[in-house]
């Protein structure tokens, strides 16, 4: 009978040791990743790498393939500590994010939004928080508090990056030093930081990010800590974090400083409206590619409008950002896919986002919206797979197979499915003779 060992069995080598990770080959179970990790970080110890030779035709099938990581680590960018060594692995393998003292103090959203890509679009299982002995980071944040404890005084405004860093490290500083009571060392009191921070970046993912939360109150992602002892080499594992159970609890589902940058920007009564001043085209483009990530990667923010928005709507009329002509296709809400708030976008929608049919209502909205309203941005947003296209697409290259004139409209929609025709028509000779219906309604 045919079976499947999962690279645990005596007879058969490790999974990694003569093949590459990638989104060809199945998922990979939380508990077994943890034990791939476990595993190299084992023959790391002992000085019997397996995954050090990286052939052409295994970064073909990277390329060919894509990636397929089994696991997401943040560890520390201490040059000491190169993931891929201390667990060796190879290439595939881990989704590595790497920052002075693993955390997610400063740059948050950058850390939280490619750890969701990574459980949700790359389909790793298994999130691994990894500090490490002798931090420089948790160090100096350590020294930064207890000096700042010692004289007794308010820790001075940050004058840096560095001091910004070390200063928003405080909080494991003082929690490590409350932990080890008034009579630890400065060096007890940060070799035991390394451990509170571990968890607090742990938490911080379970606090912020709904979809990562999400995924381990369903068993779909582990999170899990870990310590690299650098005078051993070897990993401690922490397991999960004591405050998990509490955390998966929680409703917030974007990062504090993302939170406070997308209230800005919304305007002054956290809705945009004619008292904010106008936003230049280029900004508001930005405003959309912003908006359009936050959906992207499950972190809303335009969830609740709180009456007081809805007053100041009210009382000071709207001004949108942008003006957007969109489809009417109801998988593509125009407003939900740019995470925007009431006030935000000026909307016009329609069968193929044409003005095709219509279009002195569509232009006169438009003029009105960028004349009277201020608008200096429109967009015109196409989707893929639009019923409309697709059937203007058939309905010209079913006439043009018959060599006939099409038929008259005896419907409106197949007025709009014909007018339509010219647009894919345009596409057809774009492509060429050679290509297929479908190929040409995607082109149109």
């Amino acid at each position: 009978p045919k079976f499947d060992c999962l690279g645990f069995c005596l007879f058969c080598p490790p999974a990694m040791s003569n093949q590459v990770r990638t989104a060809g080959g199945p998922a990979v179970a939380p508990e077994q990743a943890l034990q791939f990790l476990k595993d190299g970080n084992q023959r790391f110890v002992e000085g019997k790498p397996q995954s050090s030779k990286v052939d052409s035709i295994m970064r073909k099938e990277l390329d060919r393939e894509g990636q397929a990581p089994h696991t997401a680590i943040i560890g520390c960018a201490d040059s000491r500590c190169p993931l891929e060594t201390l667990f060796d692995t190879l290439p595939g393998d881990i989704f590595v994010l790497r920052n002075a003292g693993n955390t997610c103090t400063h740059a948050e959203g950058s850390m939280v939004g490619s750890l969701e890509f990574c459980t949700g679009k790359l389909g790793s299982r298994l999130i691994l928080v990894l500090g490490h002995t002798k931090c420089g980071a948790i160090y100096g944040a350590t020294k930064t508090f207890l000096d700042a404890q010692q004289a007794q005084e308010q820790p001075k405004k940050a004058g840096s990056a560095l001091e910004g860093l070390l200063k928003d490290l405080g909080t494991v500083a003082q929690q490590a030093a409350e932990e080890k009571g008034p009579g630890a060392s400065s060096d007890e009191v940060a070799a035991h930081a390394v451990k509170v921070n571990v968890f607090h970046s742990m938490n911080f993912l379970l606090k912020f990010s709904d979809g990562i939360r999400e995924a381990v109150k369903s068993g779909q992602v582990q999170l899990q800590g870990g310590i690299y002892h650098l005078e051993t080499g070897k990993v401690e594992f922490l397991g999960k974090s004591p405050a998990q159970r509490e955390l998966l609890d929680c409703t917030t589902s974007i990062p504090p400083s993302m939170t406070a940058m997308v209230k800005e920007s919304r305007g002054l009564h956290g809705v945009r409206t004619a008292a904010d001043e106008r936003v230049p085209s280029d900004v508001a483009l930005k405003m959309l590619k912003a908006g359009n990530d936050r959906f992207a990667t499950g972190a809303v923010t335009a969830g609740t409008t709180s009456s007081e928005m809805r007053k100041a709507l009210v009382k000071y009329n709207q001004a949108p950002h942008s003006a957007i002509i969109g489809c009417a296709d109801s998988r593509v809400p125009v407003d939900t896919v740019f995470d925007a708030t009431p006030g935000e976008l000026f909307v016009l929608r329609n069968a193929g986002n044409t003005c095709t049919h219509a279009e002195g209502s569509m232009v006169g909205s438009l003029e009105f919206c960028t004349g009277k309203l201020g608008s200096r941005l429109i967009l015109v947003l196409g989707h893929t797979k639009c019923g409309a296209i697709y059937g203007a697409t058939k309905t010209f290259l079913d006439a043009q197979q018959a060599q006939g004139e099409p038929k008259k409209a005896g419907s409106a929609l197949e007025g709009l499915l014909k007018d339509l025709g010219s647009v894919a028509q345009e596409a057809a000779d774009q492509l060429g003779p050679g290509a297929s219906s479908d190929e040409v309604a995607a082109h149109a």
